[in-house]
């Protein structure tokens, strides 16, 4: 299953990549994503066990809460809303504080999916509407979504708890060492071009004190930063992933990553504690190469 929403630096790419470096699912297990955002790995994963989203974005709690208790006047608003310039014009300069919490979730839900690169569920000043002229009819996939997959994602989340607080607060609250805390924080200043996210964590080193303090289980997700070597140095495993940063399909977009103006490559890590490789060691044959690319 995939996260209905489409979410700047969200997951769904790299599903295949972290899911070996997490518990399998369990029913004694506590699972818990702090920065949930759009939540993909949580819906890449088979019900099992306490489940735990938060994020501190309002806009994508409401959404989930909405989904969940009233899925199906969302669908029914999500089918009757048209692919549309104008809608999406409308969305985009209109406060959601203002809307009742059923127009705030669809409202959500259509930037993500709307837009080039998620620009307009991400709190970016300029989104821009996505269309093509060939292969990509947008307006079809989005319904495609809304038609068979939304109430498939709704009877998911029936069974999660659903958190809107300090990522912080909800690591000590479900602390534990049964726990297993997937966390993909906004990624640290230093390490990207904009800012780009709608909630930016001040404080990574706090995080990280908190991180390397837990009982539970930890993997942690984020680019290459010198402020991160702490891990290492303690214990924690590091696996690299390269991946293409996707630029948006304009032409000039296309022309710059051909002509080498803008650097697409980025390498992804993912931190993981020593609680967590124990457990990992248990979990997988020995005959698995999960530990080889660690660095």
């Amino acid at each position: 299953m995939k996260s209905p929403l489409v979410w700047l630096g969200g997951k769904g790419r790299l599903v295949e990549r972290i899911t070996p470096l997490l518990p399998r699912p369990e029913r004694h297990l506590c699972y818990v994503e702090p920065f949930c955002g759009g939540a993909s790995i949580l819906f890449s994963r088979p019900p099992a066990g306490i489940e735990v989203i938060n994020d501190a974005n309002g806009e994508v709690i409401n959404f989930f809460q909405t989904l969940r208790d009233d899925g199906d006047a969302l669908r029914e608003y999500l089918q009757n809303t048209p692919y549309s310039r104008q809608v999406f014009e409308e969305w985009r300069s209109t406060d959601p504080a203002n809307l009742p919490p059923l127009e705030r979730a669809a409202r959500l839900f259509y930037l993500s999916r709307s837009s080039f690169m998620a620009s307009g569920a991400a709190g970016d000043r300029k989104p821009s509407w996505a269309y093509a002229r060939i292969d990509d009819n947008r307006a079809r996939s989005v319904m495609k979504v809304v038609d068979e997959e939304l109430l498939k994602v709704r009877d998911r989340l029936r069974a999660v708890y659903v958190e809107h607080g300090d990522a912080l607060d909800v690591i000590a609250r479900f602390d534990a060492p049964q726990t297993v805390f997937y966390c993909d924080p906004p990624y640290h200043q230093d390490t990207r071009s904009n800012g780009g996210y709608a909630d930016e964590l001040a404080d990574h080193s706090e995080l990280l004190d908190t991180l390397e303090s837990v009982q539970g289980m930890v993997a942690l997700s984020g680019y290459p930063h010198e402020s991160y070597d702490r891990l290492t140095q303690s214990g924690w495993q590091r696996h690299d992933f390269a991946l293409e940063c996707p630029t948006g399909r304009t032409r000039e977009s296309r022309d710059n990553r051909l002509s080498g103006a803008i650097d697409t490559a980025r390498t992804e890590c993912i931190w993981i504690n020593p609680a967590l490789q124990k457990r990992l060691l248990r979990d997988w044959s020995p005959q698995t190469s999960l530990f080889d690319e660690a660095v």
